[in-house]
């Protein structure tokens, strides 16, 4: 979006859309769904009636089921077709919209084939301030979206209530117990914070974005994002579906979790392959990159006159795997052999025992061979040149990441358990599977955008071993909301293969290496980042810094009420004192008298 202008013409508080061909037109203020639904003129709209008639009737459903006429899957079903009309046919009509313009192309053919309706659209949308919508006196980039806008509410109305369905009829009857008290209070609780997640991302981003209108037109406004945002990333389609998880957990109900999950991975999919590639297309222009830039990128990847330290195509884990690179080949080989060993009849101590070796391998050697880096160049010293000490430790620290962590798996293959104490039954065990899954991708996730952050250079702590490159903070991706994310979140993973394994002996691997993790950190990376950054280092990651802001802001505003508060009972003392005074004079004068 381009910066706002500050010509005479515009109202304060007035929007303006910016069309392909430049031409700028003002956005009239529109409702969202609470605010048509609290407005008396919205009940007059055809539009709203037809998706609230839509709405009330899938909500009639549980009518049925209570009476025994459907089943459950009828309601999952529901449920998965409302879902799926959203991610699968939202999705489209944006996708092809975004990469098209499809969809303003249907909304001009619809037009010209059906004029009763421009007639039905006109009277269906209302504006915030009652105005008349006349789709003459506005592009048709913007009637395109007021007619996307009255599609959409129907289907987000019934995926909404398709689920609210479900839940009812998943829900089990409550034993009031400490256990069934907490899980309702612990459920309660996510769906507040989902409700004020979602909040604050409307505050934040308006009725604009939330039904995607830079799909159609953009806004001439400068992007903001606070709040919400600066804590979480796309919080709309992640802690805003907290509710998801919640409701489950309230419900009892395994059936509900796995449609839960179910619902909010299409949300995901709908964010990875349409959300994001539109804002990439949208907003991430190419920038001419500055001279310091091609000049460490020169450093990096070399040129005739120097060596290189990184190659395009490093293999990061099992990531551009090159068969014919004699140390890929390697780690293959060493990976097979591995993996081969659990077809041989070896006790499981043997398994723990070489994943703590790795561990420490991983964890204790490495960091002292960067500790040591760090201080004094120790191991380039053992090298005629950088380059070629930073090429061997690629290969040995690429090398270690991969087989530390399949240690680790094979450790958890081995100790494989179905019996789980304290979660006893088939449902209780596949859930256990299920919710490790999910740790895993978030593992994935996290790790993956951490990789997209830093880089090769990041991956192979290019800044302990390469002095011609200048080294820079980037907070970009995950690291804008925590810092070190890769000791935190990153290790998600252990703790979810420790779950689908059942074995307490893996979570007792998983918390050892988190621990080993946690000092490395402090006592390798920290001292090297605060040698190169000294104070340019943040102390707080993006959600931190908001959540003590907010704390400090509800602080200040407590504190300005009770100075108010103090204030009044100063007033009123000085005026009872007074009143007080009076009568005790006046009780005086007539006993003198």
């Amino acid at each position: 979006m381009s910066s706002k202008d500050t010509s005479e013409e515009m109202q304060e508080g007035q929007l303006f859309g910016i069309l392909k061909n430049g031409s700028r037109f003002p956005v009239p203020n529109t409702m969202s769904v609470m605010k048509t639904l609290l407005s008396p003129k919205s009940w007059e709209s055809p539009a709203t009636l037809i998706w609230i008639a839509a709405w009330v009737a899938v909500g009639l459903t549980t009518v049925l089921y209570f009476k025994g006429y459907l089943p459950l899957w009828f309601f999952c079903v529901q449920f998965a077709f409302w879902r799926l009309a959203y991610n699968i046919g939202i999705g489209m009509m944006l996708h092809y919209q975004s990469n098209g313009g499809h969809f303003l192309a249907f909304y001009k053919s619809a037009m010209a084939k059906y004029p009763r309706l421009r007639s039905f659209l006109e009277a269906s949308v209302v504006f915030a301030d009652n105005s008349e919508y006349k789709s003459t006196a506005f592009p048709d980039e913007f009637n395109a979206w007021m007619l996307f806008r009255q599609i959409e509410n129907v289907i987000l109305a019934n995926d909404l209530m398709s689920y609210a369905v479900l839940s009812v009829v998943c829900w089990e009857k409550m034993t009031f117990s400490i256990v069934d008290t907490a899980c309702f209070l612990i459920g309660s609780l996510s769906i507040v914070f989902a409700l004020w997640s979602k909040s604050d991302a409307h505050r934040v981003i308006g009725d604009f974005a939330w039904y995607w209108g830079d799909f159609f037109f953009l806004l001439d406004v400068n992007l903001t994002f606070d709040g919400i945002f600066q804590m979480f990333p796309h919080p709309m389609y992640t802690v805003g579906y907290a509710f998801m998880y919640g409701v489950p957990l309230m419900a009892k109900s395994y059936t509900l979790f796995y449609m839960s999950v179910f619902g909010h991975l299409c949300q995901l999919a709908f964010l990875a392959f349409v959300e994001n590639p539109h804002i990439d297309r949208t907003y991430m222009q190419m920038v001419q990159p500055e001279e310091e830039e091609l000049r460490r990128k020169e450093v990096l990847y070399g040129n005739q006159d120097k060596e290189a330290y990184l190659d395009p195509d490093e293999l990061v884990v099992f990531l551009h795997f090159n068969t014919f690179r004699a140390s890929d080949l390697l780690l293959a080989l060493v990976v097979l052999y591995q993996c081969a060993t659990l077809l041989f009849p070896i006790p499981a101590w043997a398994y723990v025992f070489h994943c703590v070796l790795w561990r420490a391998f991983h964890s204790c050697f490495l960091g002292y061979i960067l500790r040591r880096q760090s201080d004094d160049k120790w191991f380039s010293r053992h090298y005629d040149s950088p380059q070629r000490a930073f090429n061997n430790w690629k290969r040995i620290y690429n090398a270690s990441v991969t087989l530390t962590n399949l240690s680790y798996v094979y450790c958890a293959i081995k100790l494989f358990q179905w019996s789980v104490p304290f979660f006893e039954g088939n449902e209780t065990r596949i859930f256990l599977i299920v919710v490790g899954i999910l740790l895993i991708g978030v593992n994935a996730y996290v790790s993956l955008s951490i990789y997209n952050s830093l880089g090769d250079y990041g991956y192979f702590y290019g800044d302990f071993f390469i002095d011609d490159v200048v080294p820079s903070l980037d907070y970009s991706g995950v690291y804008r909301y925590l810092n070190n994310p890769d000791t935190s979140l990153g290790l998600s993973a252990f703790y979810g293969i420790a779950l689908i394994s059942g074995s307490g002996i893996v979570l007792v691997l998983a918390i050892v290496s988190h621990l080993s993790i946690k000092l490395f950190e402090v006592l390798v990376e920290k001292p090297h980042m605060r040698k190169l950054h000294g104070a340019q280092l943040r102390q707080m990651g993006g959600l931190q810094t908001e959540v003590r802001r907010r704390v400090n802001e509800s602080k200040a505003e407590y504190e300005k009420k009770l100075d108010n508060l103090k204030g009044m009972m100063g007033e009123k003392k000085v005026v009872y004192d007074k009143i007080k005074e009076k009568i005790a004079n006046t009780v005086c004068k007539e006993k003198e008298a």
